[in-house]
Order: structure tokens, then sequence, then C-alpha cells
């Protein structure tokens, strides 16, 4: 019984969720109408190398499907925890073509930065990145973003999203999600560098600050804030 319940538990419950997920999603995306804005650019800056895309947790959920449709050229890695709730999460990512995952222990914080370079420097993967994820606290940017831009030269994307009809979710982030027919507005917001003249608080406040603007951007397109 043991053995059965682990099966259901650790790998049928998270490929249902995962796979009944995305052609949801696919689905639901199929009856919207969906604005990009800032594309060219950072499709521009991608072919460089070394990109870091920031968005806020309760952002995520319609990131892998979008940007495989709209950038299809490009891979993106994400971090996902290591754990029963980031498994289904981990196969919605990696059933995608251009998606990757690392998987990174929620407490182990080096680990995670560790990896991030590495990454970073090693290949010319995307990487996605929710600052305030994966437990909080909401709507603010850790200290680590900051100095993987630093010390890999990442060029920073902010991006964010809304709807002109919109469910939140009773989770920890507000987990958006847009309501079938509805109007989807996306942006991708300016590029940022790491300054030689500032310190990484005082640039870890920049990144902050911009993707704060860009998700009011969004939301302003509809004049519905999100909670």
């Amino acid at each position: 019984m043991k053995a059965i319940k682990r099966y259901f538990s650790h790998y049928l419950v998270p490929r249902v969720l995962a796979y009944a997920g995305k052609a949801f999603l696919k689905l639901l995306l199929m009856t919207c109408r969906i604005q990009l804005e800032g594309l060219e650019e950072f499709c521009k800056h991608v072919k460089q190398g070394n990109c870091i895309l920031m968005l806020w947790h309760n952002r995520l959920m319609l990131v892998a499907t979008i940007f495989q449709s709209y950038t299809p050229q490009f891979n993106y890695t994400a971090f996902i925890s290591q754990s029963r709730d980031g498994e289904p999460l981990a196969l919605f990512a990696n059933s995608f073509k251009n998606g990757r995952t690392i998987r990174v222990k929620h407490n182990a914080k080096h680990e995670a930065l560790k990896e991030m370079i590495n990454r970073l420097k090693n290949s010319l993967d995307i990487v996605l990145i929710t600052p305030d994820g994966p437990r909080g606290p909401r709507y603010q940017v850790k200290p680590g973003l900051a100095l993987a831009a630093k010390q890999t030269a990442a060029t920073v994307f902010p991006f964010s999203w809304s709807a002109n009809r919109l469910w939140q979710l009773k989770s920890w982030d507000k987990m958006m999600l847009p309501q079938p027919f509805s109007k989807i507005y996306m942006k991708i917001g300016s590029p940022i560098s790491y300054p030689a003249h500032i310190n990484l608080d005082h640039y870890s406040h920049m990144l902050e600050n911009a993707l704060i603007d860009t998700d009011q951007s969004a939301y302003l397109h509809f004049s519905n804030k999100p909670l």
C-alpha cells in the first residue's frame, strides 16, 4: 500500500497536474487576445547571451506557453524548488522544447546562486527568475538576483502581464490566471545592466523598482490593479 500511495503522490499526480495544466493553458490562451510589447529589443539582446528574465511569482503561470510561442529559437532555464509542490512545475517546464529546469532545495540559497551563475556563464540559456519566490515576501527582490547579474555581466529584463478579466488564487502570492476570452497585455521592460558606480544593494533596489514599474504599466493598461 505504501508503494502504491507513493506511486500516486510522487509519480502519477504530478504528471497529471503538469500535462493537464499545459493543455488547459494552451486552450485558454487560444480564446484570448494577446498584446506583447518589448519583444524586438528583448530578442536583440538575447542573441548576445547572458540574459535574465525576472517576473513576480504570481505572473509565472503564462510564461512558458507565451515564450515558447513567441521565441521558440531561445532556451529558457527556470529554478524550481526540489519539493513535491515543485515537481508538477518542473515537469510542466521540461515538457516544452525550449524549457530547462534546475531543481534546488528552498533552503539552499547558496547552491541556487552558484547554479544560476554557472548557467549564465556557460550557456546561452535565458535564466528565468521569480525574485520573490518560492515563498515570498511577495513583491520583494532578493539580493541573489543582483549578485548573479553583477558577477556574470548579465542583462536583466523585467516582465509582467495583466488582463481585463482575471482570477487570483488563494495562495501566498495571489497567483494570477486570465479568464477565457479576455484581453491580455504583456510587457518586457527595458534591459538593465549593472552600473559600475553603484553598490549591490542599490542595484537590487534598481531591479525591484524596474519590475514594479513594468508591473504597473501592465495593470494600468486595463486600470485594474490585482490584489
